[in-house]
């Protein structure tokens, strides 16, 4: 399960999809049989994860692989997240086989030719049908899959249902029913939504629950890396930031900005405020963390802000396993990746309480993970969350001013602007 020390170690979890430092583990490269050495085939693959949560997995997937080929040695290597590291691993020729990516970082190296198309693989193993939409849309761009997420996040609404039902409240599916939600509970001094807005990246995440409707992902995906003027119109985003300050003027609490993420995860368990948003995986924060008798939920239908939206909300797809240009270990790389996301290793996901990105694995006995896994089952191309779909200055940027929303130092209509203004000043 996810061990979660402090708001900063979580913060790294949702920005980088579950990174922290750089930690490595290699393995030997050959073995001896009988008085004879026999040369092996090498296979190097670096993930961004953790050995204490997610690296812990991977470990075990590689000693199943291994035992099913004893012809093959992998050299597995946690931890490696960061930037620097990984653009000059894939510049080296024959270095790495599979690295994992976030998705402005796949991107930036799909345009730049320095990971592979692996289109032809994903539909030869027919996984656009057995896995979810968000892990292959995920490793996709310009129309051509470079690499597969593994691990479907969405962006959920927590509740508190004893408060719900002391005052009769019904979750919401509507803007509108929200804000009348959220007055009742201001009536009666409860804070309707928990958001630890001094880690701004919660409001990030939580403006880009709004965008998915009103403008997409595919518009800031595509102009990923260009100059301002190419941000200057993206349709929907003025709309997007009109319903963030409805929201924030009728639902959230000014001292949001005061408080960080993890105690707005402590406002939400202690019953001071009724809904908590943030991501599928703060399930195991919360169950962690909650005492006896404490009763949650997330909401059924994902909440719609606007009419005929364009998607009907935000998810992630984990760290991107993508297969290096200079790799020569191609089909051994490729077979690796169909293991990874075979039945028996997929069933490990599972077993540390994680949803896996193979669809029929997945035996939800509880109805908050059910729920999780019919909006996973709801994505599609523009459900991407906005805060893995930017470059990280512009998600800075957006959330300097979503927390200048909250305080009344920025106006909606004016907010696009400054986050550009901020976005590209030298």
């Amino acid at each position: 399960m996810l061990k979660i020390k402090g708001s900063g170690g979580f913060m790294k979890k949702v920005v980088s999809i579950l990174l922290m430092f750089i930690l490595l583990l290699n393995f030997s490269s050959c073995q001896k049989i009988g008085s004879k050495e026999k040369e092996q085939k090498k296979l190097k693959i670096a993930i961004m994860y953790p050995e204490e949560s997610i690296g812990g997995i991977y470990k075990e997937i590689v000693k199943k692989y291994e035992a099913n080929n004893p012809d093959v040695k992998v050299e597995l290597i946690l931890d490696f997240s960061d930037e620097t590291k990984i653009k000059e691993a894939l510049t080296k020729e024959g270095e790495y086989d599979i690295i994992a990516l976030k998705r402005n970082q796949l991107i930036e190296y799909a345009k730049t030719g320095l990971i592979q198309d692996i289109t032809d693989f994903v539909d030869r193993n027919g996984l656009r049908d057995k896995l979810y939409p968000i892990n292959i849309s995920y490793g996709t761009f310009n129309g051509k899959v470079y690499g597969i997420g593994d691990l479907p996040i969405t962006y959920e609404w927590f509740y508190n249902k004893s408060l719900f039902n002391k005052y009769g409240i019904k979750e919401p599916t509507s803007l509108k029913e929200f804000i009348d939600i959220s007055k009742k509970f201001k009536n009666v001094g409860i804070i309707p939504i928990s958001v630890g807005a001094m880690d701004r990246w919660t409001l990030v995440l939580l403006f880009g629950n709004i965008t998915c409707q009103t403008t997409g992902i595919q518009s800031f995906t595509d102009n990923l890396g260009s100059d301002k003027k190419a941000f200057e119109n993206i349709e929907g985003i003025d709309e997007a930031f009109n319903i963030f300050e409805k929201i924030t003027k009728t639902s959230i609490d000014k001292n949001c900005v005061d408080i960080n993420f993890m105690q707005s995860v402590d406002d939400f368990i202690k019953g001071k405020a009724a809904i908590l948003p943030s991501i599928s995986i703060t399930k195991q924060l919360i169950d962690s963390k909650k005492t006896a008798g404490f009763e949650y939920g997330v909401f059924e239908y994902p909440i719609i802000f606007k009419d005929n939206p364009i998607s009907k909300l935000s998810a992630s797809g984990g760290q991107i396993l993508a297969l290096s240009s200079k790799t020569s270990n191609r089909e051994a790389a490729e077979k690796f990746l169909s293991f990874l996301f075979s039945e028996q290793a997929q069933k490990l996901f599972v077993e540390k309480g994680y949803i896996s990105a193979l669809k029929f694995v997945n035996q939800p006995d509880t109805i908050i993970d059910r729920t999780i896994i019919s909006h996973i089952e709801m994505t599609d191309d523009n459900s991407g969350m906005l805060i893995d779909n930017v470059d990280l200055k512009m998600a800075d940027a957006i959330g300097i001013v979503l927390s200048d929303i909250i305080e009344g130092r920025v106006k909606a209509k004016e907010a696009w602007e400054r986050v550009l203004k901020i976005s590209f000043q030298q």
